[in-house]
């Protein structure tokens, strides 16, 4: 569920930027954006953000929506929006705008995509930009008369100022363990919401409102922050794809109690779909424990790091046949036609699991659902040891079992202390790891007051990634008015499969 990823897409009008930047910027109303200089966005005497255009903007036809001009911004956000002294990182967004002969409107629609990992951002959730308007919520967007997206890249991943094991190197002496770690908190959704609002601020007004955004995965659990906390009249439609945040919990634990379950069931599903995968696994796996492999970019190749690429079971139309097809690669003969594991299928491993580059992934990914007095403790692994499923995940027994009804089972969406032996880039964030774990002091995610917001939410009924019963209790006490949609059409991928129907059918239920 949260992978992902990482970008938040945010639409928005043009002539608010000829306002806010006057007569420099006269350009703007004929072309989106100036392409060149940067200005100042006021916010407080204290404190006054430079908004800056990076790069050369472009333009590109994009199917049935005409011509969009394409342009890269930065806007410099405080690290901690509750104290300056603290300085400030580089948040980044991609603008799209449809150029000004083809905008009929000036409504804005924004998107926060899934939590903190690339892949999520770069492949799964890549915008379809020059599809027509059946094939991406995107197009569909623009084609209901939308006419600016922005894509954020939320702070830490992507072109914002990232959070790797070499970045944190730069700032940070391997003993400087409490201050990585305080450093990392700042990196979670209050703060993400902040950047958002910075950038509503720069590209309009202070009064401008976006008119729909769009939670996808972890940018659900943003969205949901940004209501509770921030003003909801400044979303006119709030769309939730697959990302109710279980805000009820009392123990992170609770959460993957739930979840493992899930686990099993796509596990399961996988199996019915490749039986003959079963006796497949089972051999890597051994192999894998007689012989752990050095992997080209460094790390190690380990039975359960391997079993990681259960993450990937939650997916849609093709998750299933890409495991089946990885699997399939895992062996070559040597000369002796012994078989060996391919150095392809490493490299093939490697590009699947996003841990080693965005480190933040793995350090922060349990975070996402503690508030002030509670820690993760690796809840995950807590959950799973004390689960009625524990037997179904000894993956060092069955293995060895001539049985074929037995199966190795995949781990889904979990991080675990291990992680930080066997992935290269985390080894030396094993104490930071530990330290955020272990913390009790963070912030509130979300209001408690109900809101009356005006929005619609997918909720996919064999979610791996979030809970369905644990979303529609959120709805039913906070998010007052957000209508749900339970579908087992789609999975958790449901905005990359079939992005226009679901856009469509939300903001429908939005505006009835």
């Amino acid at each position: 569920m949260l992978r992902p990823f990482s970008r938040v897409a945010i639409s928005t009008t043009r002539l608010t930027v000829a306002q806010k930047t006057s007569s420099k910027l006269a350009a703007a109303q004929r072309t989106g954006w100036l392409h060149t200089a940067s200005s100042s966005v006021s916010d407080t005497p204290e404190f006054k953000p430079i908004h800056e255009i990076r790069s050369p903007s472009y333009t590109k036809s994009i199917g049935d929506c005409s011509r969009i001009l394409v342009s890269e911004h930065t806007i410099n956000c405080p690290l901690d929006y509750s104290d300056l002294s603290f300085g400030t990182i580089e948040v980044h967004a991609t603008v799209i705008d449809l150029l000004p002969e083809s905008a009929e409107s000036s409504k804005i629609t924004s998107f926060l995509n899934a939590g903190y990992a690339p892949k999520e951002m770069a492949e799964q959730y890549k915008l379809s930009i020059s599809s027509s308007s059946k094939s991406s919520w995107v197009s569909s967007a623009f084609s209901s008369n939308f006419n600016r997206l922005v894509l954020l890249d939320q702070r830490g991943t992507g072109q914002s100022t990232p959070v790797t094991s070499q970045t944190l190197s730069f700032k940070f002496t391997n003993d400087q363990v409490k201050k990585t770690s305080d450093y990392l908190t700042n990196f979670r959704a209050t703060q993400i919401c902040e950047d958002a609002e910075l950038f509503r601020k720069a590209l309009h007004d202070d009064t401008t409102s976006w008119e729909a955004v769009i939670g996808q995965s972890y940018g659900g659990f943003c969205l949901a922050t940004y209501l509770t906390t921030k003003s909801p009249l400044m979303i006119k439609n709030a769309l939730f794809t697959g990302g109710i945040p279980p805000v009820y919990v009392e123990d992170v634990k609770e959460v993957y109690d739930k979840l493992w379950v899930k686990v099993v069931e796509r596990n399961d599903k996988f199996y019915g779909v490749y039986p003959g995968d079963v006796e497949v696994v089972k051999e890597i796996v051994k192999s894998l424990k007689l012989k752990p492999q050095n992997l080209p970019g460094g790390g190690v190749l380990t039975a359960r790091r391997f079993l990681q690429l259960g993450i990937n079971l939650g997916g849609g139309p093709g998750a299933f046949e890409g495991l089946h097809e990885l699997f399939a690669t895992a062996f070559v003969k040597d000369f002796e036609g012994c078989k060996v594991i391919s150095k392809n299928f490493l490299r093939a491993v490697e590009r699947e699991q996003p841990f080693d580059t965005n480190p933040i992934y793995a350090l922060l990914h349990e975070s996402i659902y503690c508030e002030s007095g509670g820690s993760s403790r690796w809840a995950a692994e807590r959950s799973l040891e004390e689960h009625e499923v524990k037997h179904l995940f000894d993956y060092e027994s069955r293995c060895e079992s001539g049985d074929e009804e037995v199966k190795v089972y995949f781990y889904g969406e979990m991080v675990f202390p291990w992680m930080f032996e066997d992935y290269e880039e985390l080894v030396g964030l094993k104490e930071v790891a530990e330290d955020l774990a272990r913390r009790e002091d963070w912030g509130e995610l979300y209001g408690r007051e109900k809101v009356e917001a005006r929005g619609a939410c997918a909720i996919y009924h064999d979610d791996m990634y979030v809970d369905r019963e644990l979303s529609l209790e959120v709805l039913d006490k906070l998010l007052v008015g957000v209508e749900p949609w339970i579908t087992n059409e789609y999975q958790h991928s449901g905005l990359r499969d079939a992005g226009a129907i679901i856009f469509d059918k939300l903001l429908e239920k939005s505006k009835d």
